[in-house]
């Protein structure tokens, strides 16, 4: 999903416009006083689930500092839905990728006067300057990341080249934060959230005391053997009075349907079946969320659902210290991680999950 076109003309277009002097983007001093002034912000993270869901404390924080009327959020088009009436976001934008909306999406933003996108994670190399023609001037990044825009950032300061010692270290969450303490604003909550009033609607299909598994993730190196999931569904069902739902995507819908036949009577499919805002609706109420590392996955820690989760990370930066449970009760999410970079998820032996989740279940009924 690419903005106008990964072309290395772009690049070399707009870097010789900043060469030159024509695009300048401001400096930490221009976007402080910009901020003072009353400018609205846009944070920017179209790229997975997950990350946007990460973004979630960065906009609570702004929102409640600056008020939600200069909050913006600009994610992928099929995410929308789930920010749309989230209290202290005040615009949500979507992107389609390429050239797809982009003149209707350059208007919306240019209607609205932000001047200065927090970019948490982003299509890169295209977006920063297209950003730069729907009249976004300061230009902040993720800390601890490097950027092929590396001088357009005010917070230049903050980012590390791959390799850098310390690249890709910290919580994904805290180096979104970084943004906001590098323009001296102050930061409210470190912790995922989502607020949305349809979450108080109750599904009603459902046994009062469920778990959810979502068998399915991003990469096959990062899902977990069906075998494993049944045999431990079936392990926790024999334990507990609890009803399984399994959930993905329509592109997990094979997956589900397989870890669906396996168990037989003992589960429910509803991959493909639900928006992002019923999932979180779903979440809400589930006693239990069990999946690998995938953005469902951070949904359910926003809406307070606890959760085991399978990390099986390839760098620092997609590790459960990166991305995993950040200021929350771990005694309700418990991560199980394979032991070194690269290795297979396969590896996270079936007893320690099962543990994990049988103590969750016993201790919070």
């Amino acid at each position: 999903m690419n903005f106008p076109g990964l072309d290395p003309g772009w690049m070399v277009y707009h870097n010789l416009l900043r060469g030159v002097g024509w695009i300048k983007p401001w400096d930490l001093a221009k976007c402080k006083e910009s901020v003072q002034k009353g400018e609205k912000i846009l944070v920017v993270a179209n790229t997975a689930l997950g990350d946007s869901v990460l973004c979630t404390p960065l906009l609570k924080s702004l929102s409640d500092e600056l008020g939600a009327d200069r909050v913006g959020f600009l994610v992928r088009d099929s995410y929308t839905a789930l920010y749309q009436g989230v209290p202290w976001i005040g615009k949500v934008f979507g992107v389609k990728g390429k050239y797809r909306g982009f003149r209707k999406l350059q208007a919306q933003l240019e209607s609205q006067g932000y001047k200065i996108a927090f970019v948490a994670n982003s299509t890169e190399p295209d977006l920063i300057p297209w950003l730069w023609w729907c009249g976004l001037r300061g230009f902040l990044r993720y800390r601890n990341r490097w950027s092929s825009w590396a001088n357009w950032f005010a917070n230049q300061h903050q980012m590390l080249t791959p390799d850098s010692s310390n690249y890709a270290t910290e919580h994904a969450i805290d180096n979104n934060l970084a943004m906001m303490e590098t323009l001296e604003i102050p930061i409210s909550t470190h912790q995922l959230i989502y607020e949305h009033s349809d979450l108080e609607v109750k599904l009603p299909t459902f046994a009062p005391r469920y778990l959810v598994v979502h068998p399915g993730a991003s990469r096959p190196k990062k899902r977990w053997p069906l075998e494993n999931w049944s045999r431990i569904i079936k392990a926790l069902k024999s334990e507990f009075s609890i009803e399984c739902i399994i959930t993905g995507s329509r592109e997990e819908i094979e997956l589900a349907s397989e870890l669906k036949h396996q168990l037989g009577s003992d589960g429910t499919n509803l991959a493909g079946q639900l928006s992002l805002p019923e999932l979180a609706r779903l979440l809400k109420s589930a006693s239990l969320f069990m999946s690998g590392d995938t953005g469902p996955y951070h949904l359910a820690v926003a809406v307070g659902c606890p959760t085991v989760t399978l990390f099986a990370p390839r760098d620092r930066g997609s590790s459960s210290e990166a991305c995993g449970p950040h200021h929350v009760d771990l005694t309700k999410h418990v991560v199980c991680q394979t032991k070194r970079f690269h290795d297979p998820i396969m590896m996270i032996d079936m007893e320690s999950v099962g543990l994990a989740a049988y103590d969750i279940l016993k201790r919070y009924p």
